[in-house]
């Protein structure tokens, strides 16, 4: 497969993998084996800096053997600002349906009660509770707009 792309679209993908490197490994304080293929795939695509005369923005590291972007481009590149508002709107997000769940259940009179009570979401609350937000079903406390019911 071959893509064509000018420098400064290239430009642009550079913002997307570092946003991509910062979400799968920016929280890690070891490399994810899960992630192993992406990692590769940022590298490759990080090589090409030099040749689209963006070098200054992406340097490789002789002691680490991969490349890496630059100070400047840490400095003026967008990914991070983008990470934080998604961080954000998933805390606040989180907290909301969280504290839903803990006022609907104190409401119900336990959580048990709520799940008794509750045809269509007994698996969402005892879900969240047990397993928090990763394997619980989100999309059945959810009101348009992306909330959890108030």
């Amino acid at each position: 497969m071959k893509i064509e792309i000018t420098n400064e679209e290239y430009r642009t993908l550079l913002d997307v993998l570092h946003v991509a490197e910062v979400v799968l490994s920016g929280h890690r304080r070891q490399e994810d084996p899960r992630s192993e293929q992406h990692r590769m795939l940022i590298q490759k695509l990080y090589a090409l800096a030099g040749d689209a005369g963006l070098g200054q923005l992406i340097e490789f590291d002789n002691a680490r053997k991969r490349y890496h972007p630059t100070e400047e481009f840490e400095n003026n590149a967008p990914a991070h600002s983008f990470v934080d508002e998604f961080a954000d709107h998933v805390f606040w997000d989180e907290l909301i349906s969280r504290l839903t769940a803990r006022d609907a259940a104190w409401q119900a009179g336990g959580l048990e009660r709520l799940n008794a009570l509750s045809t269509t979401n007994g698996k969402h609350w005892s879900g969240r509770s047990t397993y928090g937000m990763s394997r619980s079903s989100r999309s059945t406390a959810r009101q348009p707009g992306g909330r959890g019911a108030l």
